[in-house]
């Protein structure tokens, strides 16, 4: 009787070390050879595990990851966002707790349109010259070429534009014209008359593009395709195909191809299909970003003898 007394004494003595040495005995968790974020191209992770003889299971699709799940892979492709899940389990069938992992992978077009809000946040004006070649292919061949200097600006969310033509086809032709608050402002110096256009705010993405323009406020107005690097003047510079959303601005204008510098949030060239038979490519240079610009760049130079025209 003693010595079963004894021998019942000593194992409820060892039971708090057995427990402890229970919990040292506990799995441990998968690693990971890549930590969750945002990339721009495929992926390759490796799961490993540190316990002798024990089964790594994986899943892709959410769900929690049982030894009646897939063994995971030596590696792992990731080409598409997901979220990576593993648990290692013993022979004895002792599970590790569950790690996971997400993986967000976005492509080329996503990282030019970080790079422009990035850029636009930092962006107050511009000042550039132009060349606006406005082409006719059908029914007959015709080139229309204007001459000039854009000025932009942004305060806030506000934003406004002019563009003085000083020469079309060669020859003097003084025009002008502005938008602000969705109120654009045409002006021919040759006939004196101004004409406002006052329900135009439709068209401010169109007016505004490739100039201190976001990503996100692009993202907003087009369907963005992404066309590769190219460079323009010397310029490195991102290609990109734009489908208005809007179906009134795609009828006028059913595609825009753009050059932009994502670095200054400035476009060097821009191709407007214009309909079937013609478009218009517009190419910028002497570009000025965040300088003063003239007091009068948005000042339409009317007198008293202006014929004001609204529609």
């Amino acid at each position: 009787m003693k010595r079963f007394v004894y021998f019942s004494a000593l194992v409820f003595a060892l039971l708090p070390g057995r427990a402890a040495f229970a919990d040292d005995m506990k799995v441990p968790a998968p690693q990971f050879s890549l930590a969750s974020g945002i990339f721009t191209s495929a992926q390759t992770v490796k799961v490993t595990g540190s316990t002798p003889n024990a089964v790594l299971y994986c899943t892709i699709n959410g769900d929690k990851p049982t030894k009646s799940s897939l063994k995971c892979p030596e590696q792992i492709v990731v080409a598409e966002t997901l979220t990576l899940k593993a648990v290692a389990v013993t022979s004895a069938g002792t599970a590790s707790e569950v790690v996971s992992a997400t993986y967000t992978i976005h492509d080329q077009r996503w990282s030019v349109l970080r790079k422009l809000d990035a850029a636009a946040a930092k962006f107050t004006s511009t000042s550039a010259d132009f060349e606006f070649d406005s082409v006719v292919t059908d029914p007959a061949p015709d080139k229309d070429v204007q001459n000039g200097t854009a000025y932009y600006e942004r305060t806030g969310t506000a934003f406004k534009m002019a563009a003085h033509i000083d020469k079309l086809n060669g020859k003097p032709a003084p025009k002008m014209y502005t938008y602000e608050k969705g109120v654009l402002k045409l002006y021919d110096g040759l006939t004196n008359q101004q004409r406002s256009f006052s329900k135009a705010s439709k068209f401010e993405s169109y007016l505004m593009l490739g100039f201190g323009a976001s990503g996100t406020a692009l993202e907003d107005k087009w369907t963005i395709t992404y066309l590769g690097p190219d460079t323009v003047d010397g310029v490195k510079t991102e290609k990109l195909e734009l489908v208005a959303k809007d179906a009134d601005v795609k009828k006028n204008i059913p595609k825009v191809t753009i050059w932009v510098d994502t670095t200054r949030a400035v476009s060097l060239k821009q191709i407007f299909d214009e309909g079937p038979g013609q478009y218009r490519v517009c190419v910028y240079f002497n570009i000025k970003v965040n300088q003063a610009l003239p007091t009068d760049a948005f000042t339409l130079k009317t007198n008293a003898k202006t014929e004001f025209i609204n529609q």
